[in-house]
């Protein structure tokens, strides 16, 4: 044998040793973290109002508890503004926070919590779109008492939103679509994945894992790559504080999962005949390939903001404010 095939040989002899040596480092780092997430990272973190305003609750047939925050006068002939955040694995009404402020000084406002987040229920069920719109209907029809509302979603719950108001048009009057998802080709190709969800949901790591994902870390990359503005301590804070709850990680596991999703929602936006208004910016998690069939739709209004990221609200606060009432006066 040659001294070439007797290096290579060395080598390959050596490769299973270097593998399995590998594959223990990461064992030992991941039981490491499990032990770390169970012993030291606390899951009851305190939670203090998203808003400052009166956090009140409902009970839905299709949600269970839900809550909500509510502020502002009662104006004759103009109808409540209802916010709704994203989705995401440290979402909650406090995203709302710019133009629930600003809104509320002359109209009434509420922003809720959706399922699976903030002050909301947050048990291990089935998160999907028509449990999303169903929702919102319900939230409608009890909480508000059937009353028209002028609505405001963003980004994945302008998916919710679009479902809920082409079921029932007669109880949300206008649309604002803040970043929204499932403009673009990409879209189209999302589904859900119910294996990555079972695996997600495997009690060996569920947990562990998802304390990776809203470390201070995460938040903060996640939050940068979303906004063209710095951020304010706060966001983060309180992202992180929604997030160390019980159940915290059974809705975002769904929606890591593509299982909220709706890969035709575009052919549903382009079937409504409310009032729309659709805001973006420059959004990492989204594409607007379609926007330009919009266009010339009478009923859509469209206003790109090429300076601002995916929270364009917190971008232009002041600006979005007044598109927001200028669209639903």
């Amino acid at each position: 044998m040659t001294n070439l095939q007797q290096r290579s040989a060395r080598r390959g002899s050596a490769l299973p040793i270097v593998a399995a040596a590998g594959a223990l480092t990461g064992l030992g780092i991941a039981l490491a973290w499990k032990a770390y997430s169970r012993q030291k990272i606390t899951h009851r973190v305190p939670l203090t109002s998203a808003l400052d305003a009166e956090l009140q609750f409902v009970n839905l047939p299709s949600a269970g508890r839900v809550g909500f925050y509510a502020a502002g006068p009662f104006v004759r002939g103009r109808a409540p503004l209802l916010l709704v955040h994203s989705v995401n694995a440290a979402a909650s009404a406090f995203e709302m926070k710019p133009l629930f402020e600003r809104l509320a000084r002359n109209r009434r406002v509420i922003a809720l919590d959706l399922p699976g987040f903030g002050f909301s229920s947050r048990i291990n069920r089935d998160y999907t779109p028509a449990f999303m719109r169903d929702m919102l209907i319900d939230f409608v029809r009890m909480a508000l008492k059937n009353t028209p509302v002028d609505l405001v979603a963003l980004s994945l719950s302008a998916e919710f939103a679009a479902l809920a108001a082409a079921a029932q048009p007669d109880l949300f009057r206008t649309l604002t679509l803040i970043s929204p998802t499932g403009m673009g080709a990409r879209a189209r190709s999302v589904r859900a994945n119910p294996g990555l969800l079972r695996a997600l949901q495997t009690q060996l790591w569920s947990r562990p894992l998802f304390d990776l994902l809203t470390s201070r870390p995460s938040l903060r990359f996640f939050t940068k790559q979303s906004a063209r503005r710095r951020m304010p301590n706060e966001f983060t804070n309180y992202a992180y504080a929604t997030s160390h709850q019980p159940d915290a990680e059974h809705a975002p596991f769904y929606f890591i999962a593509g299982k909220l999703f709706t890969p035709d929602i575009f052919e549903t936006y382009l079937a409504l005949k409310q009032p729309i208004q659709l805001i973006y910016g420059r959004d990492p998690f989204a594409e607007y390939d379609y926007v330009d069939e919009l266009v010339q739709r009478k009923n859509w209004h469209i206003v790109p903001l090429p300076r601002a990221g995916a929270l364009a609200h917190w971008d232009f606060p002041d600006l979005i404010a007044t598109k927001v009432e200028e669209h639903a006066s």
